[in-house]
C-alpha cells in the first residue's frame, strides 16, 4: 500500500494539539510495521477510487485466571 497526503492534510495535522498529533503518527507507524493490526480499520473514502482511511481503536485486553 501507498501512503499519501496533501496539503491540505498537513495544515490540519499541525492544527491539532500535540497529543492527538503524537497518537496520529503512533497509529501511521503502527499501519506502516503492521497494516494487518487489529486496532485498524480501513474506510473506502469514495467508491469509485482505491483511497481508505484508516482509524485506529483502543483495544481492552482482559487476562482471566480460572
Amino acid at each position: 500500500m501507498k501512503s499519501q497526503t496533501t496539503p491540505s492534510f498537513w495544515k490540519h495535522y499541525w492544527a491539532l494539539p500535540t497529543e492527538i498529533r503524537e497518537r496520529a503518527r503512533h497509529a501511521y507507524q503502527l499501519w506502516r510495521t503492521n497494516p494487518a493490526h487489529l486496532s485498524l480499520f480501513f474506510k473506502r473514502v469514495k467508491e469509485n477510487q482505491p483511497v481508505y482511511s484508516i482509524r485506529r481503536i483502543g483495544l481492552a485486553i482482559e487476562h482471566w485466571d480460572y
